[in-house]
């Protein structure tokens, strides 16, 4: 179902994106490789022709880290088909804290009920090792429903965030047209959002739940987080209209339920902003951060949801320019941060209320918002900082964390708008334009060339 490679990174959904579904055919083992010592990464994205059917994945050859040449000139500008195999997901599939599991969840609803299906994918050999469903009843016809895993380090629990919408009051309303002045008649429906919790075993392969929170009306979107005994579930109550005087907005919560539990040991306020699916990392001390207007760590504790703020001072410039910011936690304890509208990346230590250990400016990208949202990313061993190159160079950066200065470059005057680090060690460039996928090697030796026709938003 999924190509191999399938460790190297996470995997972000665009609307209605595809997925096998219970009863379906899928591969069983990963494909044969193309040619001597090639290995396999996963694409996703939107073809760039044909009618907006949703989301399609293509896998792409690519030279191990070791290889002496780029691909043969016969293969550089081969172009790769999207393989679609099915519709429906739910929500942005989630790679595993341990990158061993690669979490995918669809919907199928009917009248009155609706087939929520977890399949979890082995990252080693790209085949789903579980795959069970969960029915919910009581719910009302054209119900959405939005669907987010959350791994639990440490356990084999998978807990699901549901996100309930239903058409709760359809009446007709009048609607003046702005080019003629009159009425004209609309159909209008009023849509509420609910949340439940399910939780998911992957030793046994049973669920627990769901557990419906009856916090209607809330906003759909949630953020979410678990340690190995917590789930961390931030939301926000819907606006409501003022009869008489404007009202401040609604803060966001943040509930801490016990594994396996619809009942919050604690529900706390959680400042702003509003959960839209800014970055969140699990700490070593099982306390939750979450990154906020992308210069600061809120920290909501394991026992009580009390919720702590930390400015990273490096990241604390407030520019026009959007940013993707994205934050990871490492090995040893520490988070690593991006934030390349402002050319910076630092990595923060929590257990000195994120004192920053080191820091390396770079030149703003030429793309520094937009999927992939991947722009920088730091080697495992934690001593190189690879970026895209400046918007005048392009190219991509090598940057020494130690000193952070500059240690190489690669540039011939391509401008990308993502890179990823692949588990091979290989670095892969995304383009716009074909061949929209370039591998280098580690100290940027250009490995090969690929084509695909999607618009790729995420990789593996």
């Amino acid at each position: 179902m999924l190509a191999g490679g399938v460790g190297a990174g996470a995997l972000i959904a665009l609307p209605d994106p595809l997925l096998a579904l219970p009863g379906d055919k899928r591969p069983t083992r990963s494909p044969k490789p193309v040619m001597p010592g090639s290995q396999y990464v996963l694409l996703y994205g939107m073809p760039e022709s044909g009618p907006p059917s949703g989301g399609s994945v293509a896998w792409a050859p690519y030279p191990g880290p070791r290889s002496r040449g780029p691909f043969p000139a016969s293969r550089t500008r081969e172009r790769l088909t999207a393989r679609p195999v099915a519709t429906r997901i739910a929500s942005t599939p989630v790679l595993s804290p341990d990158r061993a599991t690669v979490a995918l969840v669809t919907v199928q609803t009917s009248a009155a009920a609706a087939k929520v299906t977890l399949a979890l994918v082995d990252a080693a050999t790209a085949v789903i090792s579980k795959q069970r469903s969960l029915t919910i009843t009581d719910i009302r016809k054209d119900a959405n429903i939005l669907a987010t895993p959350v791994f639990a380090p440490g356990t084999p629990i998978v807990a699901l965030v549901l996100a309930i919408t239903e058409p709760t009051h359809a009446r007709q309303a009048r609607k003046v047209d702005a080019h003629t002045g009159a009425a004209v008649p609309m159909h209008a429906v009023t849509w509420t959002s609910r949340h439940a919790l399910a939780y998911f075993n992957a030793h046994n392969g049973t669920f627990t739940g769901p557990f419906h929170l009856g916090n209607a009306p809330s906003l759909a979107l949630t953020t979410a987080a678990a340690n190995s005994s917590d789930l961390f579930v931030w939301t926000t109550k819907e606006p409501q209209p003022a009869k008489t005087r404007p009202q401040p907005p609604p803060l966001p919560w943040v509930s801490v339920f016990p594994l396996g539990s619809g009942r919050a040991r604690a529900s706390v306020p959680s400042p702003a902003p509003w959960p839209a699916g800014e970055p969140v990392v699990t700490l070593a001390t099982g306390e939750v951060g979450r990154l906020v207007h992308g210069r600061a760590v809120q920290v909501s504790s394991a026992k009580t949801g009390e919720v702590t703020h930390t400015e990273i001072e490096p990241l604390n410039v407030i520019r026009a320019k959007p940013s993707a910011v994205t934050m990871e936690s490492r090995p040893d304890g520490t988070v690593f941060v991006t934030k390349p509208g402002i050319g910076q990346a630092v990595v923060a230590d929590p257990a000195q209320d994120f004192r920053v250990t080191a820091k390396v400016s770079y030149p703003v990208p030429a793309v520094p918002l937009g999927a992939p949202w991947s722009k920088a990313v730091l080697s495992p061993e934690g001593d190189t900082l690879y970026v895209l190159g400046g918007a005048k160079a392009g190219g991509i950066s090598a940057y020494d964390v130690a000193t952070g200065k500059l240690a190489r470059s690669y540039s011939h005057g391509r401008k990308y708008y993502g890179l990823y680090q692949l588990s091979s060690g290989v670095l892969l460039t995304l383009s716009p334009q074909n061949p929209r996928l370039e591998f280098f090697s580690p100290h940027l030796s250009p490995l090969g060339t690929a084509a695909t026709n999607l618009h790729v938003s995420a990789v593996f």
